[in-house]
C-alpha cells in the first residue's frame, strides 16, 4: 500500500434567495493526495545521488552498472513525479537546479536510512551481511589492490566485496553519497564531510626512457620538468592536484604538457620517448627492474607521497570495513620491511 498525504480545502458557504424567498446554501470540498511511494522511489533517488555527486551521466551509469539511457530515463521519471527539473542539461558541466540542490540532502538521508534499517533488521535476526564496499583510486587499484584483495578474501572468505574504482574526487563523492564505506586514495584528499588517515608512504620520481638525454642523471630539479614535454594525470586525480600545487594551474595549460587519464598510459608514452613524467615510485617497480624506464630523484620540491584511508565523518564503519582496516595495517607493515 502506497504512502500518501493529502489536504482538504473548504469554500465558505454561499447563501442567496431564490425567487420564492428560500435561502439556498452550498459548500465545496476539494481534496488532493500525493503518493510518496511513486514520487520518492529509493531506486530513483539513488540514481539521482550518483548523478549529483559524480556530475556526469556516463560515470554515474558506470558506477551503477546501468546503461546511460536507463539512468537518463530514471532521472526523467523522478523529475516528472516531482514536477520540476533537477538537473540543468544545457551546460558544459552538469549542474543541479535549485530544486535539485534542495532535494540532495534529503535524498542522501533517505537512502542512508534505508541501508541502516536493512542492516539493523538483519543484525537483529542474526543474519547480518558482511559486504566490503570499498573505493580505490586508479593507482592503488592497479599496484596495491590485487594482492591486498587476495589476502582479504583468504582471511574473510564469507565476506562479499564491492569495489568502485575512480579518481580521488569521484571516490570522495561516493563516500558522501553513502555508495561506499571506505576509500583508499592518494593525497591530497579534502572534503568537509570526510576524515582521512595515512596508511602508506611513497615518493614521487621522475621517469625517462633508457636512451633519454637525462637517463644518466641521478636527480632532476623540479623546474626542469617544464622545459620538456611533460606528461601527467587528469584533473580530479591526487597526482594532478600535487603537480598543480607544485607548478601552478597556468603551467599545466602550456602546450608542452600532455594530460592522460591513466598512469599506465603515461608510462608507455615515456617508454616510447614522447616525454618525461612525474609518477609514484610504487607504479614503476617492474619497469625499473626490466630496465625499460629510468627513475630519477626529484629535487627542489616535496617528493613525499602519502596514501590515505577515507571515510564519512558521521557514519559508523561496518564490520567488513573495520576488517579491511585491520588487514591494511598488517599488509603495509609487511611491505615496508
Amino acid at each position: 500500500m502506497g504512502i500518501s498525504f493529502g489536504w482538504t480545502v473548504t469554500v465558505a458557504a454561499l447563501e442567496h434567495k431564490d425567487p420564492r424567498g428560500i435561502i439556498q446554501a452550498a459548500s465545496f470540498n476539494m481534496s488532493y493526495k500525493v503518493d510518496l511511494s511513486s514520487m520518492l522511489d529509493l531506486h530513483k533517488l539513488n540514481i539521482f545521488l550518483a548523478i549529483a555527486r559524480l556530475r556526469n551521466f556516463t560515470r554515474a551509469a558506470e558506477h551503477l552498472h546501468m546503461t546511460q539511457p536507463t539512468v537518463s530515463q530514471q532521472l526523467a521519471a523522478l523529475e516528472a513525479a516531482l514536477g520540476t527539473p533537477l538537473v540543468e542539461r544545457d551546460t558544459r558541466r552538469l549542474r543541479l537546479t535549485a530544486a535539485g540542490e534542495a532535494l540532495l540532502p534529503f535524498a542522501e538521508k533517505m537512502v542512508a536510512l534505508s541501508g541502516e534499517a536493512k542492516q539493523a533488521v538483519l543484525a537483529a535476526a542474526g543474519m547480518e551481511e558482511s559486504t566490503l564496499r570499498l573505493g580505490v583510486g586508479h593507482t592503488l587499484a592497479t599496484y596495491l589492490l590485487p594482492e591486498l584483495l587476495s589476502r582479504y578474501r583468504a582471511t574473510y572468505p564469507d565476506s562479499r566485496t564491492k569495489i568502485s574504482v575512480g579518481n580521488t574526487s569521484d571516490l570522495l563523492a561516493l563516500l558522501v553519497a553513502d555508495a561506499i564505506d571506505l576509500a583508499l586514495v592518494g593525497s591530497p584528499a579534502e572534503h568537509p564531510e570526510i576524515v582521512t588517515q595515512p596508511f602508506m608512504r611513497d615518493r614521487l620520481v621522475v621517469i625517462v626512457a633508457p636512451d633519454d638525454e637525462w637517463a644518466d642523471r641521478a636527480a632532476i630539479e623540479a623546474p626542469e620538468l617544464l622545459t620538456r614535454v611533460f606528461l601527467t594525470r587528469e584533473a580530479g586525480s591526487a597526482l594532478h592536484a600535487t603537480v598543480e600545487r607544485m607548478f601552478g594551474t597556468d603551467a599545466l595549460d602550456a602546450d608542452n604538457v600532455i594530460i592522460l587519464g591513466e598512469t599506465e598510459a603515461i608510462k608507455r608514452s615515456v617508454e616510447a620517448g614522447l616525454g618525461v613524467a612525474l609518477v609514484q615510485a610504487i607504479t614503476i617497480e617492474r619497469e625499473v627492474n626490466a630496465n625499460s624506464l629510468r627513475a630519477l630523484a626529484l629535487t627542489g620540491a616535496d617528493d613525499s607521497r602519502t596514501y590515505l584511508t577515507a571515510r564519512h565523518v558521521a557514519r559508523k564503519l561496518p564490520k567488513a570495513a573495520l576488517e579491511m582496516l585491520a588487514l591494511l595495517k598488517s599488509f603495509t607493515n609487511h611491505r615496508a620491511k
